[in-house]
């Protein structure tokens, strides 16, 4: 399965951002595609670790 995405914008009014990292500005008519992989990754997760607790963490909610 594959999703193609144009950019129909002007130029640079669009940005493609992956996972959080800083954007690259798009040009009209770029063309993006999701592909699914042949591989798969199995993720470990700590049994009591929540998805919540991470981001706590992470933002350091909480904190002084």
């Amino acid at each position: 399965m594959t999703l193609t995405i144009f950019n129909k914008a002007d130029d640079n009014d669009a940005f493609l951002t992956i996972d959080g990292q800083v954007g690259e500005p798009l040009m009209k008519n770029d063309r993006m595609e999701c592909r699914i992989s042949e591989n798969s990754l199995h993720l470990i997760r700590p049994p009591k670790t929540m998805f919540f607790d991470v981001l706590r963490q992470k933002l350091k909610w909480g904190e002084r």
